[in-house]
């Protein structure tokens, strides 16, 4: 078990943490203890989205950045949005 200063020091290793108030955060050692809905949920978290504007198509909440997603604990990966989790499994050789 991390100790919580461990625990904080993964979590500052976003570059949205000063500024992020989401109670789910996948760089959390201890994400299986918190609780909230789909809006307390981390951008990476959130289910990937396609949206359409004047025919172009965008995606909404991509992939986690690679410098991010090898601190991501491997019993927080199924809590990532699918195209994170696949370039997670990627990076891990897994």
């Amino acid at each position: 078990m991390p100790s919580e200063e461990e625990i904080v020091k993964n979590l500052e290793r976003c570059p949205y943490f000063e500024r992020c108030s989401q109670n789910l955060c996948p760089l959390d050692f201890e994400l299986y203890l918190r609780t909230g809905g789909e809006r307390d949920k981390c951008r990476w978290m959130q289910k990937t989205r396609k949206r359409k504007i004047k025919n172009k198509e965008f995606i909404a909440s991509g992939v986690m950045p690679d410098n991010l997603l090898k601190f991501v604990p491997e019993d927080n990966v199924k809590w990532l949005n699918e195209v994170s989790q696949k370039a997670w499994r990627e990076l891990h050789n897994k």
